[in-house]
C-alpha cells in the first residue's frame, strides 16, 4: 500500500534532537507492528531508502543530511512525502573507494562483518565530508578503527 501526505519538519521530543517527519497514520494498524518498519519514501521528489521508528507521538522518519541537501528545507517546513513499506531485503552498497582502501589494507571482510546499521553509519560519516581530503581521512580513520 502506498502512503501519500504532507507533513511538517519537526524537532523529536526527548534527548535526542533529531529533526523528524512523522507518519500521520498508526504503524500497529497500517502494518501490524509498533516496532521498527523498513520504507521506501519520496520526498519532494528525491527516492530514499528509510525506516520508520516508533515513539511516543507516533512513528516518524529521520530528516537527515541526505534529505536535507536533496530537497533543501528546514525545520517548519512541510515536506510531500509518497512511502512505502520496503519489502525487499536491503543490501548495503559499499562505494568503490571505501571499499578499495578496506581492502588494500586487510580490512573489508572485518567491515563486511558488521551489523548493517554500523556500515551503513560508517559509509555515510564518509560520503558526508565535503571535502576528498576529509573524506581519504575519514577512511582512514575508519582503517584504525577496524584495526583495533
Amino acid at each position: 500500500m502506498v502512503y501519500e501526505f504532507d507533513s511538517e519538519i519537526k524537532l523529536l521530543e526527548g534527548k535526542m534532537k533529531w529533526k523528524v517527519v512523522y507518519f500521520p497514520y498508526s504503524s500497529k494498524e497500517e502494518f501490524g507492528t509498533n516496532g521498527k518498519v523498513p520504507v521506501e519514501i519520496s520526498i519532494d521528489g528525491h527516492e530514499f531508502e528509510h525506516t520508520l521508528l516508533p515513539s511516543k507521538n507516533g512513528h516518524y522518519f529521520v530528516y537527515n543530511e541526505w534529505i536535507r541537501r536533496a530537497v533543501h528545507k528546514e525545520l517548519g517546513d512541510t515536506l510531500h512525502v509518497i512511502l512505502r513499506k520496503s519489502e525487499g531485503k536491503r543490501e548495503v552498497v559499499v562505494p568503490e573507494a571505501i571499499a578499495n582502501t578496506l581492502a588494500a589494507h586487510d580490512m573489508l571482510s572485518t567491515f563486511l562483518s558488521q551489523p548493517d546499521y554500523i556500515k551503513r553509519e560508517q559509509i555515510n560519516h564518509i560520503e558526508l565530508a565535503k571535502k576528498e581530503e576529509t573524506r581519504n581521512n575519514r577512511i582512514m580513520a575508519l582503517v584504525q578503527k577496524l584495526n583495533a
